[in-house]
C-alpha cells in the first residue's frame, strides 16, 4: 500500500508541474473550414485565445479568417510551414486586412478586401532553422509574427495565400547545393497562429491525441509511419503474452484489460520518442525537448505501473478494490496526458470495473 502511495504521489507532483508550465507554451490546434472568399471567411470567436489553424493551399488559393476586435486590443498573428514544404520553397503570403490600415507591401492581385479597408502584407525570409515544438512533438518553420494593437474597432481578416506567378520571379528564390534553380511550389500546407492567451477547454485538451495524428499528417507523414511505433510496441507485448499463454490463460478479464492498457501506454511513450527523433533531425536543440521528455517518462511510467500491477502475485479476490482504484487513477492520468490514444485509458477503466477473480 505504501509503495502505491509513493507511485501516485510522484505522478501527482509531475502533474502539478506540467499543468503549471503547459498553459504558457501551447496553442489549441484547429483543422478544417473553407474560407476561400471574404464572404465565406472562417469566423473566429475570441481572437485573443491562442490557436493554430492548420490548412492546405492549392495554386492561387486564399484562406480568409474573420474576427471582431475592439480599438486598442492586441492582434497577434503568426505563420508556420512544414519543414518539407519550406525546404521546397513554399512561402505563402500572410496578410492582415482591417479598418484604419494603409496598404503595406505588395498586395496580391486576387486579394478580396472590403471597401475602405487596408492590408498589411507581412514580408519575411524563411528562417535558417526550423522550430522544435515539444507537445506534439514536431518541427516546422515559423517565419513571421505580428503583434499590434487594433487602430479601429471592427471586423479584421487574417489571410493566408499561395504565391502567384509574379511572386516566383522575385528575390526569395531557393537554391540547393550542386543543383540548378528549381521552381518554387505554389501549393502546400500552412498553420495560421492567432491569439496570445493560452487556454484550453477540457474537450480541446482531451482531443489532443487526434490532433497529434492530424499534425503529423500535415507535416507529410503517412498514417502507416505515424502508427508504426505503437503497433510495434503492441506486437511485442502480444508476443510476450503468447509465450506466457499458459499463465495468461489464468488471468481474469480485469487483468487482461489492465495488461493491454499498459501496452498502449508504453506504445504512446515509444511514439513520442520516435517523433522527437524525427523532429530533432529537422530542427535545432530547444528547451521544449524537456516537455517531450516529460511526456515520454509519464507515458512509459503509466505503462510500467499498469503491467507491474498485473504481474504482482496477490489474492486478487481479496484485494481487488485497491487494484480498481489504481487502474481508475491510471485511466484518468492517461486521458489528461494523452497516453494510449483513448484506447489505453478506456482499457484501464475497464480493468477498474471488470471482475478481478475468475469464476471456478
Amino acid at each position: 500500500m505504501k509503495r502505491g502511495i509513493v507511485w501516485f504521489s510522484g505522478i501527482f507532483l509531475l502533474v502539478v508541474t506540467y499543468f503549471l508550465s503547459a498553459p504558457a507554451l501551447a496553442h489549441v490546434p484547429i483543422f478544417g473550414g473553407e474560407g476561400k472568399s471574404i464572404e465565406t471567411a472562417i469566423q473566429i470567436e475570441d481572437p485573443s485565445k491562442s490557436r493554430v489553424f492548420y490548412g492546405e493551399l492549392d495554386s492561387g488559393d486564399f484562406r480568409y479568417y474573420g474576427f471582431n476586435v475592439e480599438k486598442g486590443e492586441r492582434i497577434v498573428l503568426g505563420l508556420t510551414i512544414p519543414v518539407e514544404d519550406g525546404n521546397k520553397g513554399f512561402t505563402p503570403h500572410l496578410i492582415l486586412i482591417g479598418p484604419g490600415f494603409k496598404d503595406e507591401g505588395k498586395i496580391p492581385d486576387k486579394l478580396e478586401m472590403p471597401e475602405g479597408y487596408g492590408a498589411k502584407v507581412l514580408s519575411y525570409n524563411l528562417p535558417e532553422n526550423p522550430v522544435y515544438e515539444g507537445f506534439t512533438p514536431s518541427a516546422f518553420y515559423s517565419p513571421v509574427k505580428l503583434d499590434i494593437k487594433a487602430p479601429e474597432s471592427g471586423m479584421y481578416y487574417a489571410v493566408v495565400g499561395a504565391p502567384q506567378e509574379t511572386d516566383l520571379r522575385e528575390e526569395n528564390v531557393i537554391y540547393e547545393k550542386g543543383l540548378q534553380e528549381r521552381e518554387i511550389p505554389r501549393e502546400g500546407n500552412y498553420g495560421l497562429i492567432l491569439g496570445y492567451r493560452e487556454i484550453f477547454t477540457l474537450k480541446e485538451w482531451l482531443s489532443i491525441p487526434l490532433s497529434q495524428i492530424k499534425i503529423y499528417h500535415w507535416e507529410g507523414q503517412s498514417l502507416f509511419l505515424i502508427l508504426t511505433p505503437l503497433a510495434l510496441t503492441f506486437a511485442a507485448g502480444l508476443l510476450a503474452i503468447f509465450l506466457k499463454r499458459e499463465t495468461v490463460a489464468e488471468y481474469s478479464p480485469a487483468r487482461i484489460s489492465g495488461m493491454l492498457a499498459g501496452l498502449f501506454f508504453l506504445g504512446t511513450g515509444v511514439t513520442y520518442i520516435f517523433q522527437m527523433l524525427i523532429s530533432l533531425s529537422k530542427s535545432s536543440y530547444s528547451s521544449e525537448i524537456g516537455i517531450t521528455l516529460f511526456l515520454i517518462l509519464l507515458n512509459i511510467g503509466l505503462g510500467i505501473i499498469a503491467i507491474a500491477l498485473i504481474l504482482r502475485n496477490e489474492n486478487y479476490g481479496k484485494r481487488s478494490a485497491r487494484k480498481r482504484l489504481y487502474f481508475f487513477g491510471l485511466g484518468i492520468l492517461g486521458l489528461l496526458f494523452w497516453a494510449g490514444w483513448f484506447i489505453g485509458p478506456f482499457l484501464a477503466f475497464e480493468a477498474a470495473l471488470l471482475p478481478w477473480k475468475l469464476k471456478r
